[in-house]
């Protein structure tokens, strides 16, 4: 029986987690572009958005594996809701803060980015720990699925409703722009934590791992390396991973670069820009979502592979409509990446290592592109727009050669689920035991 979107939704905690997630993910959308936005326009520097960017990520360095062993040791709702509640709150100060001073502090666009992204390096590996406890095995790659698309629904809605108040809202008072944005993130965050806390316990399954055989933070730890040391599969999605977001991570300062040599600086133009990359994400997500991949990591290595031919394509691409197209298409390619290796991991990984493999493969992922984002500065001053894009594009596209030429890891296959028997009529309430 096929089954359908609105029937995964119709799994009550499944819908409360995708519910607050997607409201968050509403407001994160315009802030981050608005926040790289101000940034630069308070400070007149490409470098410094490099630095807020080295901020930004530096905590996946520095608590991920620490984020990890707590998702499998402890509720992972209750750290989720915390994650949210703190996230709130934290940008709620930075509003009043604008409000009060007329425009953000240098210290303020240093210290929230870390802020929240210290908080948030918590909420992920809980949050992608959890899903396979509140779907069958049966309904995770479904599940997944419209998770990512949520994830690029809502940006895509947020950008198309504010691209012209982008423009109108700062042109009238630069003040009230960076309040704004800053406030509704805020509000979307405290609106997820509501949903957030109407799911129950999610508590990981240590049957195999108890506390009393791991009393130890650090020995938690010690598992989680030694169990991704014994998988090649993992440990080459995660170098794979590690190169491209090192590729990717000048990007938002080329960027803006770009929007200012090439297409006027105005915000509304970034806005359009991400628009097109996530109408291509959502379009390839759907389609992605009907499949079933059988071999997720030819799907990743492809997936990598066009996207940095799009990105190599934006340098000889000063043409507006040119510039939009190549976010589409890099868009499209983006999905093909994410969606089956997330629902492998998830299927393949015990329950117990769940939240130890997310946050190790973020902390390694992600901790190299404080190099990429401190760099972006020098890369376009010193080497030029078309530079740039260059050495991006081709970068995300060898990752994706040196994958698809290791045997073990192009041919690994999404683990088949248990045969179930599904009803008419899908479970409103958890459909798995937590």
């Amino acid at each position: 029986m096929s089954v359908s979107y609105s029937d995964i939704l119709r799994i009550r905690t499944f819908r409360d987690l995708w519910l607050g997630q997607a409201i968050s993910q509403l407001g994160d959308a315009f802030y981050y572009v608005a926040f790289m936005f101000m940034v630069k326009k308070v400070t007149n520097s490409y470098e410094m958005v490099g630095v807020v960017g080295v901020l930004e990520t530096l905590p996946y360095l520095l608590v991920g594996p620490y984020a990890g062993v707590l998702a499998d040791r402890i509720d992972r709702r209750l750290i989720m809701l915390v994650s949210d509640l703190m996230s709130g709150l934290a940008l709620m100060m930075f509003g009043v803060t604008i409000l009060a001073l007329g425009k953000p502090p240098l210290w303020a666009l240093l210290v929230v980015p870390f802020l929240l992204s210290t908080v948030r390096c918590f909420f992920m590996p809980a949050k992608s720990a959890s899903i396979p406890n509140v779907v069958p095995e049966h309904l995770l790659h479904k599940a997944n699925a419209l998770s990512i698309l949520t994830q690029n629904t809502m940006p895509l809605l947020s950008l198309s409703l504010s691209a012209a108040a982008l423009t109108v809202l700062f042109d009238y008072s630069p003040t009230l722009f960076y309040a704004s944005t800053v406030g509704l993130n805020s509000v979307s965050f405290l609106l997820s934590a509501v949903y957030i806390a109407r799911l129950p316990a999610l508590r990981p399954d240590r049957k195999q791992a108890d506390d009393a055989a791991h009393p130890h933070v650090l020995e938690d730890l010690k598992a989680g390396f030694a169990y991704l040391r014994g998988r090649h599969d993992l440990m080459m999605m995660t170098a794979l991973l590690a190169v491209f977001r090192l590729m990717v991570s000048p990007f938002f300062v080329v960027y803006l670069a770009a929007n200012d040599a090439w297409f006027g600086g105005r915000p509304a133009t970034i806005t359009w820009f991400e628009f097109s990359f996530f109408v291509g994400m959502v379009v390839a997500t759907t389609v992605v979502g009907r499949m079933v991949p059988k071999r997720p990591g030819q799907w990743f290595c492809w997936g990598l592979g066009i996207v940095g031919i799009t990105v190599a394509a934006m340098a000889f691409s000063p043409n507006l409509w040119a510039f939009v197209w190549w976010n589409l298409a890099a868009g499209l390619a983006v999905p093909l990446v994410d969606v089956p290796m997330i629902t492998y991991l998830q299927a393949s990984v015990p329950d117990e290592f769940r939240g130890r493999v997310n946050s190790v493969r973020d902390m390694v992922a992600t901790g190299v592109m404080p190099i990429g984002m401190g760099l972006a500065g020098l890369l376009v001053e010193k080497a030029g727009l078309v530079t740039a894009f260059l050495v991006m594009g081709i970068g995300m596209a060898i990752a994706g050669f040196v994958g698809f030429v290791d045997p073990r890891f192009r041919n690994v296959e999404m683990p088949e689920p248990e045969p179930v028997e599904v009803s008419q009529e899908p479970q409103p309430e958890l459909t798995r035991p937590l």
